[in-house]
């Protein structure tokens, strides 16, 4: 039997800035080989609003392949170290394409085979996710040596980079005059805004997408009645993946067996909550409850 949290998971939605962001990287992976020069774009957005789901989906199309002459790696995508270095990043990428012992050998050592695997494997794009990481918040330092070494890896390789990341990954990339001038218009995942009618709407066909899903398995409240969605809003602040916690924590909290509508009215209180404590959104949570409550006309009994 199907659990919630797996069927959750495994449900993609794909709404309107998800399809044009899949779409852009998707154009730039065909392009890639024709660009006089390497093609570079930065996927920002909050955390939560779906950037390695994007990547997922990409990575997906095009997968690595073993072949007769060896590995066929069209996308390569790592995650970038917490403490980025050019040896602990190209350690990444070495381990990306299958490469034995990738601890090995000193900086420029790992580098040139990098370079050299990159090219024979066929790497037509470069994903990087967490970029974020490349820009160390508690010092305000840039790893300017790694964005350096980065650069040039690109341009010998001839390959496409997608870098992703919170919105401090712009810092790392205007920061780098050279870096800079070769990313195009970041490609932008925000959070939903309950005031934007189309956004608004957006987010309820997310929450409609998962009750149609789960409502074949489980006995579900619609989640996409508007009193209801603006429930899961609060909750999560206009966060796609949040609300997946919200839908599962009935489960998590041992309640799975009875998904009645007011399990899940309680659950709701509760994940509302928590998302609140770890994401500390209670203050905004309350305000936008309080506010828009009052302009919607929601009764507090609803």
């Amino acid at each position: 039997m199907n659990s919630l949290a797996s069927l959750v998971d495994r449900t993609l939605v794909s709404h309107a800035p998800f399809q044009a962001a899949v779409r852009e990287i998707e154009t730039w992976f065909e392009f890639a080989l024709e660009a006089s020069e390497p093609i570079c774009v930065a996927l920002i957005g909050p955390s939560r609003t779906g950037k390695s789901r994007v990547l997922d989906v990409c990575e997906r199309q095009h997968p690595k392949v073993r072949r007769e002459d060896g590995m066929y790696v069209p996308i390569l995508r790592v995650t970038t170290p917490s403490k980025p270095t050019v040896k602990g990043l190209a350690e990444v990428l070495l381990e990306g394409m299958g490469a034995a012992d990738a601890t090995r050998g000193t900086e420029n050592e790992r580098t040139r085979r990098v370079k050299y695997l990159m090219r024979n494997t066929g790497t037509r794009m470069l994903m990087i996710d967490e970029f974020q990481h490349f820009f160390d918040k508690g010092t305000k330092l840039i790893m300017h040596h790694v964005a350096d070494w980065l650069k040039i890896l690109v341009d010998e390789t001839r390959c496409a980079l997608v870098v992703a990341g919170l919105p401090s990954c712009q810092t790392v990339i205007d920061s780098n005059e050279q870096l800079a001038g070769r990313f195009h218009a970041p490609i932008l995942m925000p959070r939903f805004s309950w005031q934007d009618a189309e956004q608004r709407e957006e987010f309820i066909g997310i929450l409609q997408a998962f009750h149609q899903v789960l409502s074949q398995h489980f006995q579900t409240p619609e989640f996409q009645r508007e009193a209801m969605a603006f429930r899961f809003y609060c909750a999560t602040g206009g966060l796609e993946r949040f609300s997946c916690y919200c839908i599962v924590y009935p489960q998590w909290a041992n309640q799975a067996d009875a998904l009645l509508a007011v399990t899940w009215a309680r659950a709701w209180v509760r994940a509302a909550s928590r998302l609140c404590r770890v994401r500390a959104l209670a203050e905004r949570s309350c305000c936008l409850i309080f506010d828009q409550a009052c302009s919607m006309g929601l009764k507090s009994g609803e």
